[in-house]
């Protein structure tokens, strides 16, 4: 009968020696299940090949009782069902195996992650007696316990992190104790109420507050200073503590780009010159231009209050614009259709804006539809009282009723020519 200790020791012959996939040599190039069976075979113990087959020789093992000699098994192929890894245990919660094409025989450790997460089992092969040490027969060499620190890395997290959380910390001292496998924490942590009640993002962020905090800290203050510049360009003007607020909801709620703009369009307001800035600062802008070319008046106040929805996600300009067209058709009835079909109030308006610019001498750029002649005129009611704009020879007599046409120069002029001519005919002057 062979000491599980000898078998390690033959197996710890092979340490470097290249992984060659479907190798049976234990000096020049050996695959997992091929280190297996050439070390066991050295022993006068005769295993299968393959390790589909090696997990059905001998008996199963329990974790915290494997001893020197016995074989463990993983699962590293999701995409494939049952064991396609083995190793040779060695003691101390290590164990020595040929891991993949490109690497060499070595020793690892059940306890990293990446094989917790892969156990599948481990095994007793016939004809492998206990440790000399442990007085004989089939006395059994317990592994090492391994602690709170070494499983809480295992596990992808850290000491600090586990202790930060209660029911956590709680679960991590009953892994220790029972040396749970990777999957079966796994199993607890994602039924425990801190992953239930926090999302994907919370949680790594969490975890790498305490794991990292250098690498914590840095990324918050990266969020801060992408807070600031989104700040800018939506026209918000966040205090410290929003920017904070926001920076925080990056990175630990990994907000995307709708709550981001929601967030923001709540702090647009009004700098100092009563000018907004950013996205916000083009929406005002583009809303005025509207507004003024409808004919309607806009306060500010609809103005901020339209912008804010705007950056919110909670409008578009085609809806502002839809519902400035529906007051302008409103404010002038006579031209609802033609507003709704797109015309620009502006646009009519313009006839009478070049008879009162004539009529009175005045710039065109200093008379728009707001002119309450020309407002007058567009909005004037016919005998059956419905809207019927004035036409423009009787807007013509109505601008030459203003005081103010009879003191133009050319009106004076005018005057003054008739004035001669009426002298002339009475002979009194030549």
């Amino acid at each position: 009968m062979a000491r599980g200790e000898e078998i390690v020791e033959l197996a710890r012959q092979s340490l470097g020696v290249k992984y060659v996939w479907g190798g049976n040599s234990l000096t020049s190039g050996i695959d997992c299940s091929g280190l297996v069976q050439q070390v066991f075979k050295a022993y006068g113990i005769a295993l299968p090949r393959v390790t589909y087959d090696q997990i059905n020789v001998g008996y199963s093992v329990q974790p915290n009782k494997l001893r020197p000699g016995d074989l463990v098994f993983f699962d590293t192929d999701r995409k494939r069902s049952g064991p396609d890894h083995v190793g040779i245990y060695i003691g101390g919660g290590k164990f020595i195996h040929a891991p993949r094409p490109g690497d060499k025989v070595k020793i690892s450790s059940l306890a990293e992650g990446y094989y917790m997460d892969r156990w599948m089992g481990g095994r007793r092969v016939p004809g492998v007696s206990a440790s000399a040490s442990s007085g004989g027969g089939e006395a059994l060499e317990v592994a090492p316990k391994l602690d709170a620190h070494e499983l809480a890395e295992a596990y992808g997290m850290s000491y600090a992190f586990f202790k930060s959380q209660p029911e956590l910390w709680k679960m991590l001292n009953k892994a220790v104790e029972g040396q749970w496998t990777g999957q079966k924490f796994q199993a607890e942590v994602k039924n425990s109420s801190w992953w239930k009640n926090h999302s994907s993002s919370l949680r790594q962020a969490q975890v790498l507050a305490k794991t990292d905090p250098a690498t914590y800290k840095a990324t918050i203050e990266a969020a801060r200073v992408m807070a600031r510049q989104m700040a800018v360009q939506a026209g918000a003007i966040l205090s410290e503590a929003n920017v904070n607020k926001l920076a925080g909801n990056l990175v630990h709620l990994d907000w995307n780009e709708a709550q981001v703009a929601n967030f923001l369009g709540q702090y647009v307001k009004f700098g100092a010159d009563k000018t907004l800035g950013g996205l916000a600062g083009q929406a005002a802008n583009a809303i005025k231009r509207e507004a003024y070319g409808l004919g309607i008046a806009i306060s500010d106040q609809a103005v901020l209050n339209n912008a804010q929805y705007l950056v919110r996600g909670l409008t578009t300009m085609e809806k502002i614009s839809g519902s400035l067209r529906q007051q302008a058709a409103g404010l002038y009835p006579a031209f609802a259709e033609q507003i709704k079909a797109g015309a620009n109030i502006q646009d009519l308006a313009q006839p009478y804006v070049q008879v009162l610019a004539q009529e009175l001498q005045l710039p065109e750029t200093d008379i728009d539809a707001f002119s309450p002649k020309i407002k007058a005129a567009l909005n004037r009611a016919g005998p059956d009282g419905q809207p019927s704009p004035m036409n423009l020879n009787d807007f013509t007599q109505v601008v030459r009723n203003d005081p103010g046409w009879r003191r133009t120069p050319s009106t004076a002029e005018r005057t003054m020519n008739i004035g001669r001519q009426v002298l002339r005919d009475m002979g009194l002057v030549s």
